[in-house]
């Protein structure tokens, strides 16, 4: 069968919710504030859909998510349809199915946590923190600039609502995003969470981010992230807030060989 491009979104969520961990961020940008930059390539059978891999194209490197047990004619087809240069997250394995055709940079192994135990977050003392608006762009990007260079930060996401900050002699200090956000799917992934190096340690980061686990579990039934297997500090943070790792998966910059 050849791949197909899905469009149908009730399908794509049925597809997602069979694991909703693994396919956490494909669920999330069926959401209408995600879609139109959203290319969904998949196989449709009589059984349902299979193969499905969602393809971001943002402001910068378009990002290709491939999870779970896919099928390698598919992934070689899927690479004749993909840009010459993109940002990949593959689940263990499947990264071999491309060095073919692709110099590969290795980004390095990375979690998949999800908030299993919600209560730790309302043990956390959230009170200086604050939700981040259009306003505080000029802050955000220079606490990244300072604190997080290599970051996935699109400042479409702050019309979501959903940032968090703390600030510390009038410096925002700390922040907790997301990468992507559903009220109508009910899942979030968090995302962009850094503090800034002269004040870790502090609590700042436990902060933002429980305060931005508060705000969303008003409108989210699941709450999501990934992290670097090698971050420990993160990993720590995480787990004192109710998160488990769920799997494993890895990061990689992908560039079409010279043929």
């Amino acid at each position: 069968m050849e791949i197909q491009i899905i469009k149908d979104r009730p399908a794509l969520e049925k597809y997602f919710r069979r694991d909703l961990a693994l396919h956490l961020y494909g669920l999330g940008d069926l959401d209408d504030f995600y879609w139109p930059r959203i290319t969904c390539y998949g196989i449709k059978t009589g059984e349902g859909l299979k193969n499905i891999t969602p393809f971001y194209s943002g402001e910068d490197l378009p990002v290709l998510l491939a999870f779970g047990d896919l099928d390698p004619d598919y992934l070689e087809q899927l690479q004749s349809l993909l840009p010459d240069k993109l940002y990949a997250h593959f689940s263990p394995g499947l990264i071999n199915h491309f060095t073919d055709n692709y110099l590969v940079t290795d980004h390095g192994d990375h979690f998949k946590m999800a908030l299993v135990n919600p209560d730790l977050i309302t043990q956390v003392n959230t009170q200086n923190t604050f939700q981040i608006t259009e306003t505080d762009l000029p802050d955000v990007h220079q606490l990244y600039k300072e604190s997080y260079p290599d970051n996935a930060f699109d400042p479409r996401m702050l019309l979501t609502g959903q940032y968090i900050g703390i600030r510390h002699r009038g410096r925002l200090v700390s922040i907790a995003g997301i990468h992507t956000y559903s009220a109508d799917y009910r899942v979030a992934a968090l995302g962009n969470i850094t503090t800034h190096p002269q004040h870790r340690r502090a609590g700042y980061g436990k902060a933002v981010t429980a305060r931005l686990c508060q705000l969303l579990e008003d409108t989210v039934d699941f709450i999501g992230l990934n992290v670097k297997c090698d971050n420990q500090s993160a990993l720590s943070l995480y787990q004192s807030l109710g998160f488990r790792i769920s799997s494993e998966y890895g990061e990689f910059s992908l560039q079409k060989r010279l043929k």
